[in-house]
């Protein structure tokens, strides 16, 4: 097992492109990519349910209107396109439930990898399962180790900034992997996407827009026409990260550069990351899992709660409780999915936060709405970062509590496989290409073995309708 560590004068986005270069799949350790097909599993799986969401059939309809060279199949909906136009496509799939991993260091991550890297599997003529995790894997470290420098969550749960631009280098990364870009063609591909990256734009969240999944879109297409034309002999500027780089955007309220590079090759920051449980944002994560598990612990029922209090990070409530106004009052289905209101309302009620809570009828429910008038909830920045605490006054007179730190799927508390699988059942229903039975065992069957497909087209036609 190598590791990189930065050579004098180096930039350390050109030691991060070295361990994306030099690193195959034999020197990922099992668990590692053992945790990537997880992962993996999971984006299918969101990324199928997705695939029928508010405005996925819209943006279809456009990437196919803009022609091109027929490439990349389009999943669930069939027809060849470009692949950067593809990419386009998968990428608001990918997001739309709001059920993607999250690493709490770096923000999303595999939402943006994972539909970069099935587009651009057109770009050759075989890709292998192996290829597949490996770019995967690198792409995802990249990610991370950028967000982390930048302290992503960190700062923006203490000051009203952006969430970062890194998700760009990390998309670049894995499709550099996957098409083979050399050591200079993807420090290249690297400059070119630092002169297009730019803060994450959280006005997207407050009032929630399309462009909460559309974003992935720009993202995944970029990455694609970033190392293409690297791949051409464009050049960009090596100094990435450091210097006048990436960077320095955040420095006036300090960064960490350190964990661009340590451990890198050897300790795969990628592991630590969170598969979520709720079709919701994450901010709400740990109020859920909270509320359900004092209802079933202190067996109560929603007719019985008088009253719930919430205690949350100052993350918590710039996503989810800010603007008060419009997050006691969510109409649509992004909106819905960033109001702590109302998804803790609706756990109240069903035990759970999927996709048939944002149903016109869902959104609509008198039930929840007025829960929704007795739900409050106050900033503590003692608390760390995504965790709450839960009161609920009973109309008994009691109060119950419970702190939450890690919520089901987190690291220290994960999914069994049994429980992994369950999930990715559930998005079945929701997809807008039918799935048989048989097809979606074989997809799971073929995910958790992805080393041994020798190609990755079995799974994207199991997926694609003829045209």
């Amino acid at each position: 097992m190598q590791e990189f560590s930065c050579r004098d004068g180096e930039d350390p986005m050109v030691t991060l492109c070295r361990m994306v270069t030099e690193t195959s799949y034999e020197d990922l350790p099992s668990e590692v990519s053992g945790f990537a097909k997880r992962l993996i599993l999971d984006a299918l799986g969101i990324t199928i349910a997705g695939s029928s969401q508010e405005a996925i059939a819209e943006i279809v309809d456009f990437v196919k209107t803009q022609g091109g060279k027929p490439e990349s199949f389009i999943p669930f909906y069939g027809g060849k396109v470009p692949a950067s136009m593809a990419a386009f496509a998968l990428g608001p799939m990918t997001r739309a439930i709001d059920m993607g991993d999250v690493h709490e260091g770096a923000s999303h991550t595999s939402e943006y990898i994972f539909p970069a890297l099935l587009a651009a599997t057109g770009l050759s003529k075989r890709i292998t399962g192996k290829a597949f995790i490996t770019a995967f894997v690198v792409g995802e470290e990249v990610l991370i180790r950028i967000g982390e420098a930048a302290k992503t969550f960190e700062l923006a749960a203490l000051y009203d900034i952006d969430q970062g631009g890194h998700f760009i280098f990390g998309a670049v990364a894995a499709v550099g992997k996957l098409i083979g870009l050399s050591l200079e063609e993807l420090k290249n591909a690297m400059g070119i996407a630092v002169s297009m990256t730019q803060p994450h734009d959280t006005r997207m969240y407050s009032p929630a827009s399309h462009m909460v999944r559309v974003h992935h879109a720009f993202i995944a297409q970029d990455a694609i026409n970033i190392c293409l034309l690297a791949k051409k002999g464009i050049t960009g500027p090596h100094n990435v990260l450091l210097g006048q780089g990436y960077l320095a955007l955040y420095e006036r309220i300090g960064t960490d550069p350190d964990r661009l590079t340590k451990g890198l090759g050897k300790d795969w920051t990628m592991t630590n990351t969170m598969i979520k449980p709720y079709a919701a944002c994450k901010c709400t994560h740990t109020e859920i899992y909270g509320l359900i598990e004092l209802m079933e612990e202190y067996k109560f029922g929603p007719d019985d709660i008088e009253g719930i209090h919430i205690d949350a990070n100052s993350m918590i409530m710039r996503a989810t409780v800010e603007p008060r106004k419009e997050k006691w009052n969510p109409q649509t289905t992004p909106e819905c999915q960033f109001s702590l209101p109302y998804t803790v309302a609706t756990a109240a009620f069903d035990k759970r936060v999927f996709l048939d809570s944002y149903t016109e009828k869902a959104k609509s429910r008198k039930d929840v709405r007025d829960l929704m008038t007795r739900i409050t909830v106050e900033e503590n920045k003692e608390l760390p970062l995504f965790a709450s605490k839960v009161t609920v006054t009973l109309k008994d007179g009691r109060k119950l509590a419970k702190e939450v730190l890690y919520v089901k799927g987190h690291p220290k508390n994960p999914f069994a496989i049994e429980e992994l699988i369950a999930k990715f059942k559930w998005m079945i229903p929701y997809s807008t290409y039918r799935l048989t039975d048989a097809v979606v065992d074989s997809l799971i069957e073929e995910v958790l073995k992805l080393e041994d497909v020798d190609d990755m087209l079995e799974i994207i036609l199991a997926i694609t309708p003829e045209s």
